[in-house]
């Protein structure tokens, strides 16, 4: 596995945490956090994500600007698992609008612009419902458009444990689906861009599924 992916799988050694940048609840590079996910667990196979335990180190961060003072921030584990918190205004408990924990299930590396150009086109990731898994998704952006749009463009600025920085065209689109009155899973399709030391462009196609996580079921180690 290339790409961002590839990247994160680094050894975590080095800096104190005070020289780290800090981001929405004190989150920074190489600091653990941990996740009460019992709901989730209770449900038995009503989710399709698969967790491997409440507790993560974060081995990169990313940020994403996405206008009009709204910002995500995302800390992908020493797995295969991100954290994601959206914001608006700032990064203090107040201006956090919505936390999501995210698993890779599948990914693949693409190796011509052709076939890029299809993985990222409205027919193939902008559906309003997309069949996965043996089950029905819905698309969460562009809800009421009820024809196939073009995936959401975010440049994604990441960092790893290693202090190694780089870009991301991360090409997206969500989906959701209701478990019952209260509860989502949601379906994430990511299409990322990146170029090489010799600025020839990779890339890869991944799929993650996601939970919500309240503001109480998380916790912040270090």
């Amino acid at each position: 596995m290339t790409s961002l992916l590839g990247r994160v799988r680094q050894l975590l050694q080095g800096e104190d945490a005070h020289d780290m940048e800090k981001g929405p609840l004190g989150l920074h590079l190489k600091a653990g956090f941990q996740l009460n996910t019992l709901d989730i667990r209770l449900a038995g196979d009503k989710f399709l994500i698969e967790l491997p335990g409440d507790d993560y180190t974060v081995a990169a961060t990313s940020h994403i600007y996405t206008g009009a003072g709204s910002d995500i921030y995302r800390y992908y584990t020493s797995g295969d698992e991100f954290l994601q918190i959206n914001t608006t205004g700032g990064i203090s408990d107040a201006c956090i609008e919505d936390i999501k924990f995210f698993a890779y299930i599948e990914s693949f590396n693409i190796s011509s612009r052709d076939a890029w150009k299809n993985a990222i086109s409205p027919s193939a990731m902008g559906l309003p419902v997309m069949s996965w898994g043996d089950k029905k998704w819905e698309r969460v952006f562009n809800p009421l458009e009820r024809h196939n749009v073009e995936p959401v463009y975010l440049l994604e600025e990441v960092e790893n444990s290693e202090r190694e920085k780089w870009e991301v065209n991360n090409f997206c689109m969500l989906y959701q689906r209701n478990i019952d009155e209260t509860a989502f899973e949601y379906l994430l399709i990511s299409g990322e861009e990146t170029f090489n030391e010799q600025q020839e462009p990779e890339w890869l196609v991944s799929w993650s599924l996601g939970v919500d996580i309240s503001r109480s079921g998380l916790q912040v180690v270090g």
